[in-house]
């Protein structure tokens, strides 16, 4: 076959699948919604292969957005933006050019496109997206335009103080029942220095009475972390709060990074379950201080994570931080840990390390772990978690002094001793209920899985109990205007509530 004939044949299959896809299935199928969204799919996944990126429209959740008067990091007048971004908006994310328009006090306006980063890993329809940029001073309006359409952007201050010089960003909680590693953990962290700020999604409301107590004793900051909610979304959008990687972890961490990004000396990323305690130091900010002294080109440690036999007491005025952690009993092996940094030195955060901090700059220590407190043993000696079990033994080498858990316990027994708080402990839960139901589903679904679905914990069967009511998160769930080629949504006036139930 000449050339030129194959190039004519070329161009008319080309011709026709172009004709067919985008003029004359659509006129076939519009009447049918179920056709529409398979269509929509056909789609994409032509335009892709033959054009580079799709061509239909894709929703994003915009988490917060926050304002830097003066940045070290960021430049000064900077915005940094916390998103939830559908993949299949572009082939590379990090190239879409979002256009926001920032008004000053003095009416002042000016066109600013962000930078993109993304931190993500999994195969999930939707990435943790960081945008920043810088804009303007006394910043008071901040649009998102395309085209002829806008909206306003809430703008939040970012944090000028801290309440420690060491934040520990805890990921959100939900479901939340295990008040046994939040007491030891608020105290452990508080004795060395450091402050835990704490997202919830949901969480009994026994133990969120808890929270509310360290928070006034200022042991702990309480925030929200929204489920996603689309107002108005496109017809073939994929449910967001499915298809996003481990409840969007990596999203709190970075609004965690972005709120005290000018107010912290040192930040830490962490689950609950995941407890620092200093080696050789007496303090977080003495070991850390000293880490990134000794290695000035290092922008994050990580810390590995060790497993320890914790035993979970009914009756909070039976626990004892020594008995709990000054013994030997380890896993025998250790597992990827979570990093600590200087805020100036990260804009993004994933879930064990930054994406945008090149390895070079990244280092593993040695020294040190993060005890991990996954798989608490109930005070009847039974294991409530029967899959994927540990092998403990004694490691002596690993063992903490008593002296170090000392004025530990001794902060513990003080708080122990106030009247409203035994009142609040004593509507506490005393065996768990939700934990071996999410650990069952996690383990089942992703731990043993055998491909690469998307790793949450959306489709795991939670049954409800009356005797165990949650508060959760709750907002008024917002729309923008459809643009092109993606729509943004939000939330105001977050609050909690009593009336949604124990999910996630």
């Amino acid at each position: 076959m000449e050339l030129k004939t194959m190039k004519i044949l070329l161009l008319s299959v080309t011709t026709t699948i172009y004709l067919t896809t985008f003029f004359i299935l659509p006129s076939i199928l519009e009447n049918g919604d179920q056709y529409l969204q398979q269509y929509d799919s056909f789609k994409q996944d032509v335009a892709r292969k033959f054009f580079g990126d799709p061509v239909t429209n894709t929703d994003a959740y915009i988490v917060n957005t926050y304002y830097y008067p003066t940045s070290k990091s960021l430049g000064d007048n900077a915005l940094a933006m916390v998103l939830l971004m559908n993949r299949s908006t572009m082939r590379n994310i990090t190239k879409y050019k979002m256009q926001l328009v920032a008004t000053n006090s003095s009416g002042s306006s000016v066109t600013v496109v962000p930078k993109l980063l993304k931190e993500a890993y999994a195969n999930c329809e939707y990435s943790n997206i960081v945008a920043h940029v810088t804009a303007l001073p006394s910043l008071k309006k901040l649009e998102m335009v395309s085209g002829d359409s806008k909206f306003d952007i809430q703008l939040k201050l970012a944090r000028s103080t801290a309440p420690a010089p060491v934040i520990i960003c805890i990921s959100p909680q939900f479901v939340a029942e295990q008040w046994q590693i939040f007491v030891a953990h608020a105290h452990i962290s508080h004795n060395f220095g450091g402050h835990l700020h704490l997202y919830v999604t949901s969480m009994l409301e026994s133990y969120f009475d808890l929270v509310l107590e360290y928070e006034k004793l200022g042991y702990v900051t309480l925030d929200f972390w929204m489920r996603y909610n689309f107002a108005n979304s496109a017809l073939n959008s994929p449910e967001p709060n499915s298809n996003v990687e481990w409840r969007n972890q990596a999203g709190a961490h970075t609004d965690c990074l972005l709120q005290y990004k000018e107010a912290a000396k040192f930040i830490t990323f962490a689950d609950l379950d995941d407890v620092l305690i200093p080696r050789g130091y007496e303090t977080y900010f003495h070991e850390f201080a000293s880490l990134f002294y000794f290695h000035p080109n290092i922008r994050t440690f990580q810390y590995p994570k060790q497993e320890m036999m914790f035993h979970n007491k009914p009756n909070i005025s039976d626990f004892h931080m020594i008995e709990q952690f000054s013994h030997s009993w380890f896993a025998n092996t250790q597992a990827t840990g979570k990093i600590v940094a200087r805020p100036s030195d990260l804009n993004s955060m994933w879930i064990h390390r930054s994406f945008n901090v090149p390895d070079k700059n990244f280092q593993v220590v040695s020294h040190n772990f993060f005890i991990h407190l996954q798989r608490p043993v109930d005070t009847d000696g039974q294991d409530p978690i029967t899959y994927e079990m540990r092998s403990f033994s004694i490691a002596k080498h690993l063992k903490l002094n008593a002296s170090v858990m000392q004025p530990v316990q001794e902060d513990f027994v003080k708080v122990l001793n106030s009247s409203r708080y035994q009142k609040i402990t004593a509507k506490l839960p005393k065996n768990t209920y939700y934990f071996p139901i999410l650990f069952r589903c996690y383990y089942e679904k992703y731990y043993n899985a055998q491909d690469d679905t998307c790793p949450n914990g959306e489709d795991c069967l939670i049954p409800q109990r009356s005797d165990l009511p949650c508060i959760h998160s709750d907002a008024d769930y917002k729309s923008g205007p459809s643009m092109t080629p993606v729509t943004f949504h939000y939330h105001k006036n977050p609050r909690w509530s009593k009336n949604i139930g124990c999910y996630n």
